[in-house]
């Protein structure tokens, strides 16, 4: 068995093939199908945690 260690170039090279053969032939239009939805949805996560905290950061301040 060999003593060799993975370089971070080889492991991107090989991850990025993986993905290729697993998602095959798709449009560059096509992701957008799937990006946006997903930015939306991190976007409205977003904005609830900021909703949470300044909630919790109300509730001490009138608690006093």
């Amino acid at each position: 068995m060999t003593d060799k260690k993975l370089d971070i170039k080889t492991l991107e090279g090989w991850l990025w093939d993986a993905a290729c053969k697993i998602r095959g032939e798709t449009d560059a239009p096509k992701y957008k199908d799937y990006i946006l939805p997903l930015i939306f949805l991190k976007s409205l996560s977003d904005a609830f945690e900021d909703e949470i905290e300044k909630k919790k950061s109300m509730k001490k301040l009138t608690k006093y």
